[in-house]
Order: C-alpha cells, then structure tokens, then sequence
C-alpha cells in the first residue's frame, strides 16, 4: 500500500510540522494522548531536544555504561558533561549506584535504555521506578527495542512528572532509513521541549509511511513471535561454544565477549558475515550480533 501512493504523493506540499496523523495512529498503540507525544526525525532529533531543553556549560548527565553513544554526544555538544555508570562484568545495570551518583553529581538529565544498547540487558519496572524515585533530575527511559522486550513504562509519564520515554520506527517496524521517532512526556516536560522543536522536521512521505506500518500491527507482532524463538534459541546454541560468553538479551542483537574479537570479526566478514565491533578500549573482546 505504500508503494501504491508513491505516484499521486503530494511532494510539493510541505509536511504537517506537527504530524498530527502519526500521533493519532500512535495514541491508539501507545495508550498515550495525541498531545503527550512528539515525533522526531529519528530518536536521535529527540534526544538532542531533550538535552538541548535541559542541559546548559557544566551541567550533569548521568548514563549507564555501555550504552548508546548519543545521549553522551549531545551533552558534550551542549557543554554538558556525560557521567558513565558501570555495571558488573555481565553488565548488569546497578540502579543504586545510578541513583546515588545522580543524586552526588545533581544530574539534570539520567538516560536509560531498555533494553541497553549494545548489551540487550533489560532493566525490571520496579528498577525503572526505583530510579525515577531516586534521582533529582528528568529520567529518559529509550525504549528503542521495545517492541522485542514487550515491557513498557510509557503510560507511566501519566504518574511521574520526571519521566520521558522514547520509541522509534526504526528497529522493530524496520524504516530505519525514513528517520521517524518519537516520545512521549506530561505537560509539565512537553510544554518546554515544544520550545525547541523545530519546525518541518519529519517529511511528508515518513509520517505516511510510519502511519501506514501502524495499519499492519497483526503482521509486526507475528514476525516479532518467530523472531523471539530464533533469537532465543540463538542465544542457547551460542552459549553451548567454548571461549564465547554470551550476554543475555531482549533486543534483536547479542553481545557476545571472546578472547580475540579481531580476529573472529575478520573471520566472520571473510565469509560475509557482518557484525559490530568496538573502537573503546572497554570493550575490545566484544563484538555485537544483530
């Protein structure tokens, strides 16, 4: 149905600057009102709003480590200053430690993503809330992957008034390549980030396209069905090999540790398979399997 109306598409036309269509679609699958969400070009636009909104020279963003290199990107960009959180050796996330670091740095801003990007940890509710709770700034919970975790907090910013959630289309509704994200907040967030939101910023054929994936909702959660049990199963044959320790994961990637992850990233694309590899330091025995 999308390759139907290419032809007859109103190109010449500018986009409605506030996607009013796609937030409508996006109240009835999200369970949040159409005036509590924001579209973005990419999540990536929104998190730049968000710390653009917030953060200002010498300001606090606490994060967990590792996780999605944006978020530290825009605060150094805005003259922030990025805080990493570790975890464990399995990556695990420590939300006390988060809490209290947040809490010693006076963070404005905590960043969570859930599931973690690139580890596939997924954090419980009840860890989530205990860091919406504890920490003294605006929690940001990137829920990115979602949609291969099936947990959510985003009807949960109807409850706290620190809380905002991100989602896209680029992962599980697979047009990445149109850029569309989106969040949601209460009016006590939304009525300041609409202050920096800039005009146009989602195209007409993106909004469209994003709206009709959401017309086809049967079909995503069959595909997402099958995709669990093939990653699932994945994960069990993997953890059977010697010298491969496998980080357990709800997102459609795994993030494996080996001795030599050069080396087996060079055997792998020999035989043209591709998968991520890392410039930290922190993590050059890792290597992440989408």
């Amino acid at each position: 149905s999308i390759v139907e109306s290419l032809k007859d598409f109103p190109y010449h036309r500018y986009p409605d600057s506030d996607s009013t269509d796609l937030r409508e679609r996006l109240s009835g699958y999200t369970g949040v009102k159409p005036e509590h969400l924001m579209i973005g070009n990419g999540s990536d636009e929104l998190i730049q709003y968000i710390v653009q909104t917030f953060i200002g020279r010498g300001d606090r963003v606490v994060t967990q480590y590792p996780t999605f290199s944006m978020y530290g990107f825009f605060t150094k960009l805005m003259g922030g200053i990025p805080i990493e959180v570790y975890g464990d050796g399995a990556f695990r996330v420590d939300t006390e430690l988060i809490i209290d670091t947040a809490k010693a740095e006076e963070a404005k801003v905590v960043f969570l993503c859930n599931p973690n990007n690139p580890t596939g940890r997924a954090m419980a509710s009840e860890e989530i809330r205990k860091v919406l709770t504890g920490v003294p700034g605006v929690l940001v919970v990137d829920e990115a992957y979602f949609e291969f975790h099936g947990e959510s907090v985003i009807k949960w910013i109807y409850r706290y008034d620190n809380l905002v959630v991100l989602r896209t289309f680029s992962k599980a509704m697979a047009i990445g390549g149109l850029r569309v994200g989106y969040l949601a907040a209460n009016d006590s967030i939304m009525k300041y980030l609409t202050r920096v939101k800039v005009p146009y910023n989602v195209g007409s054929f993106s909004q469209h396209a994003a709206a009709k994936v959401l017309e086809h909702l049967e079909s995503v959660r069959e595909w997402l069905a099958a995709f669990g049990e093939v990653r699932d199963a994945f994960i069990e044959s993997l953890s059977a090999v010697d010298r491969i320790k496998v980080i357990p994961s709800r997102a459609n990637f795994v993030l494996i540790e080996v001795d030599d992850a050069e080396w087996l990233w060079n055997r792998l694309v020999e035989k043209g398979i591709l998968v991520r590899k890392f410039g930290d330091e922190r993590l050059r025995k890792h290597l992440r399997v989408t």
